[in-house]
C-alpha cells in the first residue's frame, strides 16, 4: 500500500513549521558534534548531517534498494548500470540485528537530477508532484501499510517530502518472514537532483529520534529532517 492510504496503527504528526536545531545559529560545518551525536558532511553537496553517535557504519544495500525503488518503482527490469548512474549511497549506519531485539538502519543517498526530464525540475508544481511520487514509490512494499499521507515541507528553502509505512515486508516468495518494522523516507530537492534519507527500524523511539536529526544544506539555519513524528 502507498502513503495515500489510511494508517492502521501509527499516525504522522504533521509539523506546523519546521524546527531549527538548538545550538546552531548559522549554516556551515560545525567544528564538533554536539554530545551524543556524530557528523556526516559532504562539501560537494553542501551537506552537513548530525545523527546519533551509537550508530556505526553498515552495508548500504538497504538504502540503495529503497532509493532505487523510489526512482523506478517496483520495476525489477531496470538495468544495474542505469541504477548506479542515478543512485549513489552517501552514508549508511545502524545498530542491532533483526530478530535480536531493537535494531535500526539509516542511509543517505543522492539521486542524479539528470535521470529526470529537465522541465520537471524547473517548475515548482512539477517538482512537488515528482517528490510526492518518489516518496510513495519508495515506501510502497507488500506487507507494509502507510502511516498517513505524504507530508510536504521545506528544509532551508528546499522542497522536501516525507512518507512512512509500517508492517512486515513480504519476501519474493510472498512469505511474510520479516518482523514488524517502520520505514521512513525523506526526499529533498537540491541544485543537482535529490537527497534521500532512508530509515528502517523496529524501534519507534529511535524512528522519532532520527526524524529529529539535524540537516544543514548550507542555505540557512540547520533544521530537523522532519519536524514531526509518529505516535
Amino acid at each position: 500500500m502507498n502513503c495515500g492510504k489510511k494508517a492502521m496503527m501509527l499516525a504522522l504528526i504533521v509539523p506546523s513549521m519546521h524546527a531549527q536545531i538548538a545550538g546552531r545559529v548559522s549554516s556551515g560545518p560545525p567544528t564538533s558534534a554536539p554530545p551524543g551525536f556524530q557528523i556526516y558532511s559532504n562539501a560537494a553537496l553542501h551537506l552537513t548531517y548530525t545523527y546519533p553517535v551509537e550508530l556505526k557504519p553498515v552495508d548500504g544495500g538497504f538504502a540503495a534498494a529503497a532509493t532505487r525503488r523510489m526512482v523506478y518503482g517496483s520495476d525489477t527490469g531496470s538495468d544495474q548500470g542505469t541504477a548506479d548512474r542515478c543512485v549513489k549511497v552517501l552514508m549508511s549506519a545502524g545498530s542491532g540485528t533483526e530478530g535480536k531485539g531493537a535494531w535500526v538502519r539509516l542511509g543517505v543517498a543522492g539521486v542524479d537530477g539528470r535521470c529526470f526530464p529537465p522541465q520537471v525540475l524547473q517548475k515548482k508544481k512539477a517538482t512537488q508532484m515528482l517528490l510526492l511520487n518518489l516518496a510513495r514509490q519508495g515506501t510502497t512494499l507488500m506487507g507494509m501499510v502507510a502511516l498517513g499521507a505524504p507530508v510536504g515541507y521545506q528544509i532551508e528553502g528546499h522542497w522536501a517530502i516525507f512518507c512512512a509505512a509500517q508492517g512486515q515486508p513480504l519476501s519474493n516468495s510472498d512469505v511474510q518472514t520479516a518482523e514488524a518494522q517502520m520505514l521512513g523516507l525523506a526526499a529533498v530537492q537540491t541544485a543537482n537532483g535529490f537527497l534521500t534519507w532512508v530509515i528502517e527500524t523496529n524501534d519507534a523511539a529511535m524512528f522519532n529520534r532520527l526524524l529529529g536529526s539535524g540537516v544543514d544544506l548550507g542555505t540557512g539555519k540547520p533544521e530537523e529532517l522532519f519536524a514531526g513524528g509518529v505516535r
